[in-house]
């Protein structure tokens, strides 16, 4: 028995047995109990309603889904076996969607699949050439996404037959083909799986079921189970009717009653089991193979391993794949020219407003003035203000002044005394015997609106900067040392830094980081959502290439984009608004492509784990303002919370905006700790998110 299902299994291209598969725990069963053959060089038919789960059978069947139960073996290995050729090039899938990139032409699509299938240009030549003449095609210059529904189809026929597979599988390929052309195809197939070098093997799910009587069999599919597996004249002459679909309506029908008996005697029959009774001739498909003997396939195969669930295939990723996608990539770039100079140029527009709107002075502040000193020097110190900073608004009264500032016209109020300018000399001349009423009245007072924090204390610097002005001024005039106005308080030579330092020169550094890595992020969030959505991931896994192959492309076309965005980036910055730059050029640039590249892993894991285009983006878009607000670039991370700065601390770009804080305003290079322990953690997270992405999607795949 063991030698026969060893022959069995040899000459069959497709053998199932008790196949179970359900997506949820909770979930009803999509296949049940489910047997199935088909033979070397033979078109199979499976024919059933929408929702019976056929797609879910050609999935397992390619190695895209593994089942929960039951033994699966194709073309002589389980689906997925290391070095087995499916996923891979010995099977040609068609999808139910059209699963085409909609902005390639149907030539560069053809060789995009040539490519992964190991062909050379002129094999793929040759093949485009015949199935355009074939499928009726039009110029293969033509882009897809200007070809109507029935084009498309045909564009997607031709991908599955591109590379003459040993199995093809064919999900719902005449839809929308007109009549002559749908005998043509099927001419074509009996051709190919008739012919003694090809032996092709054929699996074709069709909603014409009178079509599928051309198939050397036929499965009629419902409810996850085969009702019947057999020649489709005999299954004609066996039920005696003469057509394929009313035979499918009395297998239905006949289905529904044993269900109900079953039902009726307390018990549920699974499809494939052989108790007599009605149930029999239902399951004529599975051909008198009881499950006791099937179950024993791992005995046959010594030297293999049939079991449930995915297997891990290792090995290096495929350079040739890899290279295939990244073109593939770079094409469909070239078709939408226009986005992708509005890339190259966003993070340039980003750091040009941010040197514009950010770091610079206030200026034309109005300032409401009441002087109550009728003579004096007052009027000199008023002079000393600066009239760039501040728009002097003089009041007659203090009342005026000070309802000016309420309703919002003006950013302060400023008082002189009617003694100001005699209590200031006494307060200079004869320090020791000052009343507090004296050093009241030569005092300037300053009320301001503090809603505007920055507004306030540049009024408050102004003002602190033309007093210390008067003053020594006043001292000249009186005879006096004019130092005594002084602060007694002198800032010497900065170690690092200028004496007038800026707010731009703080952020710039973070600033510049963060524009790399979220348009990075920007860039690869929707990387596979959308590939996923449109069935393109699907089909170019199923033809030989690897999520992480994929996941690899994706990072070195984005990179190449990066590219140009930071060359442009930091020659604004750096040339054009002359962000100061101690330490060595190009390390600078070496750590924005980290972190540039570190921002596009974390884009590849959201667009992996999101199956929607809005999700996506509301998840990118989420994580802009906390890491902004985070990282210390917006605002010291000494000045946040104790607890905070631990989450501070192991966010990607909190240590990387230190590097580069010390490369440009300080000249540290590698031998200073934070400079190589930023460029430490953005390399650690970089990869880290790289291989957490090849994780998730293997472990969804």
């Amino acid at each position: 028995m063991t030698e026969q299902n060893t022959t069995t299994l040899g000459e069959n291209a497709v053998w199932a047995r008790g196949l179970s598969k359900r997506y949820g725990k909770k979930d009803d069963p999509v296949l049940q109990n489910l047997a199935m053959t088909v033979e070397r060089g033979s078109i199979y038919g499976l024919l059933g309603p929408s929702g019976c789960g056929k797609t879910t059978l050609l999935r397992c069947i390619v190695g895209r889904l593994s089942v929960d139960r039951g033994n699966l073996v194709v073309l002589g290995e389980k689906p997925g076996t290391p070095g087995h050729g499916i996923p891979g090039s010995l099977v040609g899938y068609m999808p139910q969607e059209m699963a085409l990139f909609n902005k390639m032409t149907i030539r560069e699509t053809l060789f995009y699949f040539g490519r992964i299938h190991r062909m050379s240009s002129h094999q793929i030549d040759e093949r485009i050439l015949f199935l355009l003449q074939f499928l009726t095609l039009p110029d293969q210059g033509r882009i897809v996404d200007t070809l109507s529904g029935g084009q498309k189809r045909r564009v997607s026929f031709a991908v599955a037959l591109l590379h003459e597979p040993e199995l093809l599988i064919l999900d719902e390929p005449t839809v929308g083909v007109d009549p002559l052309l749908r005998e043509r195809i099927w001419e074509h197939l009996v051709k190919i799986a008739g012919h003694d070098s090809l032996k092709t093997t054929i699996i074709i799910t069709t909603h014409y079921i009178e079509e599928a009587r051309q198939a050397n069999t036929v499965g009629l599919m419902r409810g996850g189970r085969l009702l019947a597996e057999e020649e489709p004249n005999i299954l004609i002459q066996k039920h005696h009717i003469n057509s394929l679909e009313a035979v499918f309506l009395k297998l239905c029908q006949n289905d529904d009653l044993a269900e109900g008996d079953d039902l009726e005697n307390g018990h549920v029959m699974s499809a494939g089991t052989t108790d007599v009774g009605e149930r029999t001739p239902l399951l004529a498909g599975n051909r008198g193979v009881e499950f006791s003997e099937e179950i024993q396939t791992d005995h046959i195969y010594e030297h293999k391993v049939i079991t449930t669930g995915s297997r891990c295939t290792c090995g290096l990723p495929s350079g040739k794949n890899i290279v295939a996608q990244f073109l593939k990539n770079l094409t469909l770039m070239k078709r939408n020219i226009g986005f992708l100079l509005f890339e190259f140029i966003l993070p340039s527009i980003q750091i040009v407003l941010f040197c514009l709107c950010i770091g610079g002075d206030p200026y034309n502040l109005k300032v409401a003035i009441f002087n109550n000193e009728t003579s004096g020097f007052s009027h000199l110190f008023i002079q000393n203000l600066d009239n760039t900073t501040i728009n002097k608004v003089m009041f007659s009264d203090l009342g005026s002044a000070r309802h000016c500032v309420e309703k919002g016209e003006a950013w302060g109020l400023m008082t002189i005394g009617e003694n100001f300018t005699q209590d200031l000399i006494t307060r200079f001349s004869n320090s020791s015997h000052v009343s507090n009423s004296t050093l009241d009245g030569g005092t300037i007072k300053l009320y301001l609106d503090m809603t505007n924090q920055q507004i306030a204390v540049m009024l408050q610097q102004t003002v602190a900067e033309a007093f210390e002005t008067f003053s020594r001024s006043l001292l000249t005039m009186i005879g006096l040392n004019p130092d005594i106005a002084q602060l007694p308080v002198k800032l010497g030579e900065p170690i690092y830094g200028s004496l007038d330092p800026s707010f731009t020169n703080f952020m710039a550094p973070g600033i510049i980081l963060s524009i790399t890595f979220f348009m990075a992020t920007g860039l690869t969030t929707l990387a596979f959502v959308v590939e996923k959505k449109e069935g393109l991931l699907e089909r170019s896994i199923v033809s030989g290439m690897t999520p992480f192959e994929i996941m690899l492309a994706h990072v070195w076309t984005q990179l190449l984009v990066m590219t140009v965005q930071v060359g442009l980036l930091l020659m604004f910055a750096l040339l054009v608004f002359h962000v100061p730059y101690k330490g060595p050029l190009i390390w600078v640039i070496i750590l924005v492509l980290l972190q540039g590249f570190c921002g596009m892993t974390l884009g590849v894991i959201i667009s992996v784990v999101c199956e929607e285009e809005s999700s996506a983006i509301q998840l990118a878009l989420g994580s802009v303002y906390p890491m902004l607000l985070l990282s210390g670039i917006i605002w010291p991370v000494e000045a946040m919370p104790q607890w905070l700065r631990y989450i501070s601390v192991c966010l990607p770009m909190t240590y990387g905006a230190d590097a580069m804080r010390a490369i440009l305003s300080r000249g540290w290079t590698l031998t200073d700790l934070p400079v190589w322990r930023g460029y430490l953690v953005t390399l650690g997270w970089g990869f880290g998110l790289l291989a957490l992405g090849g994780f998730i999607l293997r472990l969804r795949q």
